[in-house]
């Protein structure tokens, strides 16, 4: 577990007041944390991070990841990266945008063009096409409605009624790139939960 230094905690103390525990609606609640301890289950989504920065909203739980800078003068930055979306209803799991639009998936071996149902950070469920290995790992290229193209690993979990539900895996920028491509998915179904905050 990593400390933080006094001028941390005097930065961070200063710049997010505290929560007003008076308001019980969990919708329009929202809270700020820093978090030294990363949860396993985003360890590798959330690659090298050592600091996070965690955002309530409502059902939601956003982990950013926070590195710190200091500048020639010695004033201490923060920078925030993407944020992993976590839904907290029934346990916690990466946010999965259902119904999926524009997006596909390629395998490498058949190059098959492969429909998405269901799309997180750590899984998805695909259509499964004909003469589809459901029992093999495969190298696939998802491509998001704005063509990028990311390499991704697909490990399969189950298969019924010819739906496959798989873990992926994605390593450095394609892992940031699908990370992004869900927060602004999250932002834009649940605009209302967004519009009080400042960016």
């Amino acid at each position: 577990m990593s400390v933080l230094s006094n001028e941390e905690l005097a930065y961070f103390s200063g710049a997010f007041s505290p929560i007003d525990d008076s308001a019980d609606n969990s919708l329009s609640r929202h809270s700020l944390s820093v978090a030294t301890e990363i949860p396993d289950v985003l360890t590798h989504i959330l690659g090298n991070a050592k600091l996070t920065l965690l955002a309530e909203i409502s059902y939601y739980r956003l982990w950013f990841p926070l590195t710190l800078k200091v500048d020639d003068f010695g004033t201490l930055s923060p920078e925030l990266g993407i944020p992993e979306v976590i839904d907290t209803r029934g346990g916690e799991r990466s946010w999965r945008l259902d119904h999926v639009k524009n997006v596909k998936l390629v395998d490498n071996d058949t190059e098959k063009d492969v429909e998405v149902l269901s799309l997180s950070s750590s899984g998805m469920t695909i259509k499964v096409p004909q003469d589809f290995d459901t029992t093999m790992t495969h190298l696939s290229q998802l491509i998001l409605p704005n063509g990028a193209c990311l390499d991704v690993m697909l490990d399969p979990v189950r298969t019924e009624n010819g739906v496959m539900a798989a873990k992926i895996s994605a390593e450095g920028e394609s892992r940031e790139i699908l990370r992004q491509f869900l927060f602004s998915e999250h932002k834009a179904k649940y605009e209302h939960l967004y519009k009080n905050i400042k960016h």
